[in-house]
């Protein structure tokens, strides 16, 4: 079989992409018939499925099943392992880990192979009855996640140790990645900013007992089948950090860039698999308010709608400070 057609020629120097991409993207055909005849796979047709922030991913179609090979040109995958073997041992919706590589050494970028999931992101939904129960379904899975238990926060090494770091730590991590400066300098004030700076030393937000998160949590994630109703089938693409306070998955669920249906659905599927604890109930405004400030940065940086998550993060800082 030909690979050459998932190459694409990459100008060498390219706005916005790493060397690491180029070199993945312009031979992507190669590794891939390399990782593919390495698994003893017999494919009757490839195709570049998607390309996330972090991977790539190609479908590799045989006579019985889809499968889907990601590469990832910069991430070393582990955390993203981790998210599946956990979600797969608590029978969570999740696509199935089959064969993983960290080592670099077959191609010089991390991979795995997974099942491949049919379906569509619930952000595409169209009919709110849809959104809302795909909300509701994904609550109650994120509560279950949120019981299990991780060595510790943040995300594994590739050798599956987990270095010993603070939740709070791990949050500032978050919002270094999710707001670098000065993109929060843009959307909020000094005063804004020194808000939040002072909720990070919150001792509200610490944790003792970090639990499995999906760290990146939106209706983007949950991938569903939809007909007179919807299924989800999984939540896929887990954020760089898995191990933490799972509140966090419920706040960035929340925030209000996303409709209405869906945050009613969420919030009610969580609360239906177990009602919030009074702390509970006291940390996820926190955790609201941050997942508000950064996305709106985020968003605001990549010229998608944000001023929701902005307005958000205001009427919450207005609050606090009002407390």
């Amino acid at each position: 079989m030909d690979y050459t057609h998932l190459n694409h020629a990459i100008p060498p120097v390219s706005e916005g992409m790493s060397d690491a991409w180029r070199r993945l993207l312009a031979h992507l055909g190669e590794h891939t018939a390399l990782i593919v005849r390495a698994l003893n796979l017999r494919p009757t047709a490839v195709t570049l499925y998607r390309q996330t922030e972090q991977h790539v991913l190609v479908r590799v179609s045989t006579l019985n099943e889809h499968l889907i090979l990601r590469i990832a040109p910069e991430d070393d995958l582990a955390a993203h392992v981790f998210f599946l073997r956990m979600m797969s041992a608590q029978n969570l919706p999740a696509a199935r880990l089959i064969q993983r590589d960290l080592s670099c050494t077959l191609v010089p970028f991390a991979y795995t192979l997974e099942t491949f999931v049919p379906g569509l992101p619930a952000a595409a939904l169209g009919e709110s009855h849809l959104l809302r129960g795909a909300g509701r379904q994904a609550g109650r899975a994120l509560r279950r996640m949120h019981r299990v238990n991780t060595p510790g926060a943040g995300r594994p090494r590739i050798t599956g140790r987990w270095p010993r770091t603070r939740w709070r730590l791990v949050l500032r991590h978050i919002g270094e990645y999710l707001a670098p400066p000065p993109s929060d300098a843009l959307l909020f004030g000094e005063t804004e900013r020194a808000a939040v700076a002072l909720l990070l030393d919150d001792e509200r937000l610490e944790l003792t007992r970090p639990v499995l998160m999906h760290g990146a949590f939106g209706p983007a994630v949950a991938r569903c089948t939809a007909g007179n109703g919807v299924h989800v089938e999984a939540i896929e693409e887990p954020g760089r950090w898995v191990g933490g306070d799972g509140l966090w998955d419920l706040a960035c669920g929340l925030c209000p860039l996303y409709p209405e249906p869906w945050r009613e659905g969420l919030l009610e599927g969580y609360g239906v698999a177990g009602p919030l604890s009074p702390v509970e109930e006291e940390r996820l405004p926190l955790l609201r308010l941050l997942a508000s400030f950064w996305l709106a940065s985020y968003h605001y940086m990549r010229a998608w709608p944000y001023e929701a998550a902005r307005d958000d993060a205001l009427r919450l800082i207005e609050t606090l400070v009002a407390a």
